[in-house]
């Protein structure tokens, strides 16, 4: 049965974060249990872009500090990576304090930019991905995790932190396979995290998002650190504490369907503290938009009546032009300053345009018979 620790954490101050991460992973078997001596450890924490901490877009530098103690205490080397949607590791990791982190700890701080191609684990929907060789070569890979919202796959947790192993253009490439449709994607994220076993995964929930995540949402102090050997259960855990319905949940139901986690639920263990005494009850969570891809055959009037489609707002704008270079079909392009063309044929609703806007200038318009489609399997049975 797996287990999923969870233990109350107030703020980000190093002595709280210190206790609550030091008790979240003894309840998990300790730290002797995942690192050996001499063992390269690498610490994968979301580093989405370079916004200030008080945004919650990153995960904290309190945390990955107080886990990579707990690596050194255990004997252990530390690299601490990951491969942005947005900037770049030093510029990120400048603004966000985890490079004065990583020369704290004495770590190796990286930008993911070798990939490997590796074979996938037996029953995966894809048999092979290229993956960052760091990744794959560290003895141990701990996963740090921000819990923030997700307007393409409603929530970013465990299994979804570790799509930054993917490295950089080659995630464009994903989007275009894989992101026109959510439990398409769910399974790649899905055999991603198969593939790479982290041995331990600490949720940073002291401060999350809400709303209009993954970069653009509200901060939403939460206050509780999680931890769990298997990112997949603590996800499916601490989904329904933040009120979502499991069938609203792409990566519930790609695992349900897959046979890695069960329809009722069952299955986890929760340890620590109450989760009455710490989730609130009005997490905001995003409208998920429709990324349904539609048959060719299929007029262009019509498609674009059934899809959600993008839409910039020029007076939020700011010229920044990251959507444009973000998008994997080209569809968008800048035809003046603060304005933008979005051919809504080619465009393949991956959400990547509005997930890397700094001024949360994209939002997404939905089609009127989809969005009625939507509501009509968020009360279905699943």
């Amino acid at each position: 049965m797996a287990k999923v620790a969870l233990c109350a954490c107030p703020d980000y101050n190093p002595d709280n974060v210190a206790s609550a991460v030091d008790r979240a992973v003894t309840l998990c078997g300790g730290i002797e249990r995942f690192v050996r001596p001499g063992q390269r450890v690498l610490l994968k924490p979301n580093m989405l872009s370079a916004a200030p901490l008080e945004r919650r877009v990153t995960t904290d530098p309190a945390v990955v500090r107080a886990v990579g103690k707990l690596v050194l205490k255990a004997g252990g080397r530390i690299i601490i990576g990951d491969s942005p949607a947005i900037d770049k590791v030093s510029r990120i990791s400048r603004v966000n304090g985890i490079k004065e982190v990583a020369v704290e700890l004495g770590a190796d701080l990286i930008e993911f930019c070798r990939p490997t191609l590796v074979k996938t684990p037996r029953g995966s929907i894809y048999h092979a991905l290229e993956l960052e060789e760091t990744v794959l070569n560290a003895d141990v890979v701990i996963n740090l995790p921000k819990l923030k919202t997700h307007c393409m796959m409603l929530l970013t947790m465990g299994v979804k932190n570790l799509f930054g192993a993917v490295v950089g253009p080659r995630k464009s490439q994903w989007h275009m396979h894989a992101g026109t449709d959510r439990i398409m994607f769910a399974d790649l994220l899905l055999d991603i995290c198969r593939t790479l076993k982290p041995a331990l995964t600490i949720l940073d929930g002291v401060w999350g998002m809400q709303g209009r995540g993954p970069n653009n949402g509200t901060p939403c102090h939460l206050g509780f650190l999680a931890a769990s050997c298997d990112p997949l259960a603590m996800d499916l855990a601490i989904a329904p504490l933040l009120g979502v319905h499991p069938a609203s949940f792409p990566l519930y139901n790609a695992a349900v369907r897959r046979g890695l986690a069960r329809s009722d639920g069952s299955g986890t263990q929760m340890l620590g503290d109450d989760p009455k005494a710490i989730f609130p009850k009005d997490f905001q969570l995003p409208v998920l938009e429709s990324v349904m891809p539609m048959p060719g055959f299929l007029s262009g009037l019509i498609r674009r009546h059934l899809t959600s489609r993008p839409v910039q707002d020029p007076d939020l704008c700011r010229d920044c032009g990251k959507c444009a270079a973000v998008c994997p079909p080209e569809s968008l392009r800048f035809v003046a300053a603060h304005r933008a063309v979005i051919d809504h044929l080619t465009c393949i609703r991956c959400y990547c345009c509005q997930e890397v806007c700094p001024a949360d200038a994209i939002h997404f318009k939905t089609g009127a018979l989809v969005g009625i489609v939507e509501r009509l399997r968020a009360v279905m049975p699943y």
